[in-house]
C-alpha cells in the first residue's frame, strides 16, 4: 500500500535531482527495499511522507557524490591510460610498474584502512554502505579512504613523474 501510494511521487522527486528516469526509480526502489528489510527495527520521528522524502533526497545526494567520485576516478585513469599508450620502447613494461606500484601502495595500507579503500574502489560500495557493513560511522570510512588515497598517489608519484616526459615528448 505504500509503495502504491508513493512509488511515482518519489520517483518524480528523485528525477528532479536525477535527471536519468531510470536511475530515480532505482533509487526510489532502494529506498522501499530498504524500508521493507528495516521495518522491524526503524523509528519514523516524523511522518512517514516526510520520512520518505528525506530518505530518496539523501539517496540522490550519495549517488550524485558516488557518480563525482567515478568519474573523477574515471577521468584519472584516462590520463594514465594515455600515458601507457604512447609509443615508447617498452609501454607495456610502464603499464606493469605503475599497477605494480598501485598494488604495493594498497598492500602496505594498514588492515583496515586496506579493506575500507578495496570495498571502496574495488568493490564500488559506498562509504553509508561500507560504515553499514563495517559497523563504523561514515566519517571513519571517508577518513580511511582519504588516508589511503594520500598514501597510494604519494607511493605512484614517483612513476608518473617519469611518465609524465614521455607523453610531452
Amino acid at each position: 500500500m505504500i509503495f502504491k501510494k508513493y512509488f511515482k511521487p518519489l520517483v518524480a522527486y528523485a528525477h528532479s535531482y536525477i535527471s536519468d528516469i531510470d536511475i530515480a526509480q532505482d533509487l526510489t526502489q532502494d529506498i522501499f527495499l530498504k524500508l521493507y528489510e528495516k521495518r522491524s527495527t526503524i523509528e519514523i520521528h516524523t511522518s512517514l511522507k516526510a520520512f520518505l522524502y528525506t530518505s530518496i533526497r539523501n539517496r540522490c545526494f550519495d549517488y550524485i557524490k558516488t557518480n563525482n567520485i567515478h568519474k573523477k576516478h574515471k577521468d584519472q585513469l584516462q590520463i594514465v591510460s594515455s600515458l601507457n599508450n604512447i609509443d615508447d620502447e617498452d609501454p607495456m613494461l610502464q603499464r606493469a610498474e605503475l599497477y605494480v606500484k598501485i598494488h604495493e601502495a594498497i598492500k602496505s595500507l594498514p588492515d583496515q584502512n586496506q579493506k575500507i579503500f578495496k570495498l571502496s574502489r574495488l568493490n564500488g560500495m559506498t562509504n553509508q554502505e561500507i560504515a553499514d557493513e563495517l559497523q563504523i560511522s561514515k566519517r571513519t570510512v571517508e577518513t580511511h579512504i582519504s588516508n589511503a588515497l594520500k598514501k597510494i598517489k604519494s607511493m605512484v608519484t614517483l612513476i608518473l613523474i617519469l611518465l609524465i616526459p614521455k607523453f610531452f615528448l
